[in-house]
């Protein structure tokens, strides 16, 4: 059985795993993983985790912004990175007092589409530029691109596009 979150909600499915993307690379503080399931049902399950390995200070004000929760030190993963020490740096200098245990980790960020339909999967990897066009990330094409090959759906539906 998977369990997946969608937000503070957990979805229970039987099934298989499609495929999975991350946009993860050397150096990445954030980034983006996606999974593709089938239920024993046929239904689609397109999960999508962002994850961060930023912590900040007290009184950084980020804090507040995104409700963050305090935690110990010692239970940021070994690879965390100070807001202040990344390349997109927080609107102030973000510096915890060393002599106090507690820091704020960023949040992974969890959203979950249950479909019947491979369209909707499709439809729900679009991004749209400021123009208005329509595209897919690197990330949202590799997962298509696994799935496609597992999947005579989702193969059909990637790989063909009618356009009106």
């Amino acid at each position: 059985m998977f369990e997946i979150k969608d937000g503070t909600r957990t979805l229970q499915f039987n099934g298989k795993l499609l495929a999975e993307s991350s946009s993860w690379r050397r150096g990445s503080y954030r980034w983006i993983e996606f999974k593709l399931y089938k239920t024993d049902n046929g239904s689609y399950v397109l999960s999508r985790v962002g994850v961060s390995i930023v912590y900040h200070g007290a009184t950084c004000p980020l804090v507040t912004r995104y409700s963050l929760n305090e935690a110990s030190r010692s239970e940021l993963d070994s690879a965390a990175v100070l807001c202040g020490d990344q390349r997109e740096s927080c609107p102030v200098a973000c510096q915890p007092d060393d002599s106090i245990d507690l820091v704020f980790p960023e949040k992974y960020r969890y959203w979950a589409q249950v479909s019947e339909d491979p369209q909707a999967v499709l439809d729900a990897l679009y991004k749209y530029d400021q123009g208005g066009a329509r595209y897919l990330t690197n990330v949202a094409q590799r997962l298509l691109e696994q799935a496609a090959d597992v999947d005579q759906k989702i193969e059909k539906m990637y790989r063909v596009e009618i356009i009106p």
